[in-house]
């Protein structure tokens, strides 16, 4: 449907099993993510790896017109809310980076709103799309170090459970420790110590979700150094205990809901 200029639609997709997708349009497109799972995802925009690990409530991912997006799942059932967004409405900073597995409780309030017919939304959620992509803006890397960075992203989601120090990535790109905080921070807007503790701090909520393990034992299989530590990181990062997490989280497992 059309609301405020945009176009609006809730899309639920089953995937019987591995499965890639590419996305490539003359409008922009914004998906929130809102329920079920595709049981692992990994997003590429313009061929650099954006995003991996299976996708949370409320996450959102941004495709500019233009661009190619490609995703790869193994498969489940997944209901997302989509956006398309007339590329001459918002123009897309040259040098922002990728939105992807992005949290952001005002633009998941204005999605929602759309949704719901309310077409003064519109014109709040492009505004704070072009806020958000302009504080994005960093130099381009060239390809040859967005692939190393690539493959070490790929890397540490094996490595979620055990320590992970910055010299050990850095041996492992091939470059210096300060040189990969740098390359990877204008890659991704975080840096690696930063990016493996989002990625922890993903799976620990994946696992309060799906898994009925306690919070001790998501912390200890997540790389967080005590149930204290993990606890601690959901205050600060997402404004609730694990256990407020599980409640939310747990009620969009499904899709039928």
């Amino acid at each position: 449907m059309d609301v405020g200029g945009l176009r609006v639609a809730s899309i639920t997709d089953t995937i019987d099993g591995p499965a890639s997708w590419t996305v490539e349009r003359d409008v922009h497109m914004l998906i929130l993510h809102d329920a079920g799972s595709y049981h692992w995802l990994e997003t590429w925009l313009d061929g650099h790896r954006t995003a991996l690990g299976d996708p949370l409530p409320d996450e959102i991912w941004f495709v500019p017109a233009g661009r190619r997006f490609k995703a790869t799942a193994k498969g489940g059932t997944a209901r997302s809310i989509h956006i398309e967004i007339p590329a001459a409405r918002l123009a897309v900073p040259g040098g922002a980076r990728a939105i992807a597995a992005h949290r952001d409780p005002a633009m998941t309030v204005l999605v929602r709103k759309l949704l719901a017919g309310d077409a003064k939304a519109a014109a709040a959620l492009v505004a704070l799309l072009a806020e958000t992509l302009a504080r994005t803006i960093a130099p381009p890397l060239p390809r040859t170090l967005l692939r190393r960075i690539d493959g070490l992203m790929a890397s540490i989601q094996t490595q979620l459970e055990i320590q992970i120090t910055v010299e050990d990535m850095a041996a492992e790109t091939g470059m210096s420790v300060n040189s990969l905080i740098s390359n990877f921070a204008r890659a991704t807007g975080r840096t690696p110590a930063q990016y493996v503790l989002h990625q922890r701090l993903r799976r620990a909520c994946w696992f309060l979700a799906n898994r009925p393990l306690s919070i001790a034992e998501i912390a200890f299989a997540t790389g967080f150094s005590s149930h204290a530590h993990l606890c601690a990181v959901f205050r600060r990062k997402l404004a609730m205990s694990p256990g407020e997490w599980r409640a939310f989280a747990s009620g969009r497992v499904s899709c039928d809901d």
